[in-house]
């Protein structure tokens, strides 16, 4: 599920599982302050690896240039294929 690399938390997530979903179900967290309903643009993710496309809430949270530089909402993201994200907000995995 994870890797290091310069000790960023990495994250291999499978196809048609909501990210945040994924990563409560692994004993991860990422922190969903509006209870995952996209509304307050905390649970940041970039995407690594793989597709994943672009919500309507990462339209109303994200500038642009995040968007084109692979950065999502954990709570919004449903990839459609195998997908390598980095984290951007708070996690613990074990």
């Amino acid at each position: 599920m994870k890797t290091e690399s310069n000790k960023k938390e990495i994250i291999i997530c499978p196809p048609g599982r909501q990210i945040s979903a994924y990563l409560r179900e692994k004993g991860g967290f990422v922190p969903t302050p509006c209870g995952g309903h996209g509304n307050c643009g905390k649970c940041r993710v970039k995407v690594l690896e793989g597709d994943l496309p672009v919500m309507r809430m990462d339209k109303v949270h994200l500038s642009e240039t995040e968007i084109k530089a692979g950065i999502r909402l954990a709570c919004q993201a449903m990839p459609k294929g195998q997908v390598c994200i980095e984290v951007l907000s708070t996690i613990s995995l074990e």
